[in-house]
């Protein structure tokens, strides 16, 4: 019988994210110190379809992440919309117009009418005050009240708002902007997701979903070195280095040849793997998570 290996898989994701063009086989390292107390650990998963989204979605994707895990209403743990006066600079506009995309997603998740309503105005007047066009709005805020009610409705015209915010703020040489609304997305969500962990430690799925999440901030990293021209961006930049340095304290662990990285859809396939992480790993994440978040905000 040919002898399964076990691969370490982190380097090889890493070298996915910066180099995607590069063949799998030639990109991944048989790492050694694997010991065979993992095997028997894989060995135990029931086979059935895995797969882990590494590429940085758009703040109204992110809500996907709470209704896999069944997550449930905490209010108190989103930024507020009255907290809109405080932000008046371009970078503070971008990142929280981020976050509210994410609390619109979570609020419309549990059909809180009036706080969508609250989220899509907010969302409206941070896009007005970073020069976005109108028109970007124009349908929803004529018929405000016909998407409130209709859940699929919103979730497909907030899906279309956000892809025309990036491609106009792309087209017209604010990359750094549409970076940094995406970068508030992904820590607004993952900020709701340590939170509803540190309520409820004992959601393994949850658990999973946070760790798998290490690959995406690699692929945010990559993406905010790219703009790191003022002081405010370097602090932020920092921040996420040393999240990520919590994140390399656990490993993903996959077995050979059963792992299929598509790097156009940006998805890594497999039939079992095994995430050794603790639940005291999560929360220093969670703990990081919260500093970060709370400087976007502030």
């Amino acid at each position: 019988m040919k002898q399964t290996k076990i691969y370490s898989f982190s380097l090889f994701i890493v070298s996915i994210l910066i180099i995607s063009s590069c063949n799998s086989d030639r990109s991944s390292e048989h790492l050694p110190g694997i010991t065979i107390g993992m095997m028997d650990i894989l060995d135990t998963i029931p086979p059935e379809p895995k797969e882990i989204y590494y590429h940085m979605s758009l703040p109204v994707e992110m809500a996907h992440l709470f209704e896999q895990v069944g997550a449930n209403y905490f209010p108190d743990i989103l930024n507020p919309s009255t907290n809109l006066s405080r932000y008046n600079t371009n970078l503070k506009l971008a990142l929280n117009l981020g976050i509210y995309g994410v609390d619109l997603s979570y609020v419309k998740m549990f059909e809180k009418q009036q706080n969508t309503v609250n989220y899509l105005n907010a969302i409206q007047k941070l896009s007005d005050e970073l020069g976005l066009p109108r028109e970007i709005y124009t349908d929803v805020l004529t018929n405000l009240e016909n998407y409130v009610s209709n859940k699929d409705s919103l979730t497909k015209v907030s899906t279309d708002i956000y892809k025309a915010t990036d491609h106009y703020l792309r087209k017209a040489g604010e990359g750094s902007a549409a970076a940094m609304v995406l970068m508030g997305g992904w820590v607004e969500g993952m900020y709701i997701a340590t939170q509803i962990f540190e309520r409820d430690q004992g959601n393994i799925k949850l658990l999973e979903k946070i760790a798998e999440q290490k690959y995406s901030l690699n692929s945010l990293i990559s993406l905010m070195n790219n703009y790191h021209g003022n002081e405010e961006m370097t602090e932020y930049l920092l921040m996420l280095k040393n999240l990520r340095r919590s994140y390399d304290k656990f490993q993903i662990y996959y077995i050979a040849d059963d792992v299929d990285v598509d790097t156009v859809n940006k998805i890594i396939s497999a039939s079992k793997y095994y995430i050794d992480v603790k639940p005291e790993q999560i929360l220093e994440i969670s703990t990081k998570l919260a500093s970060l978040r709370d400087k976007i905000i502030r």
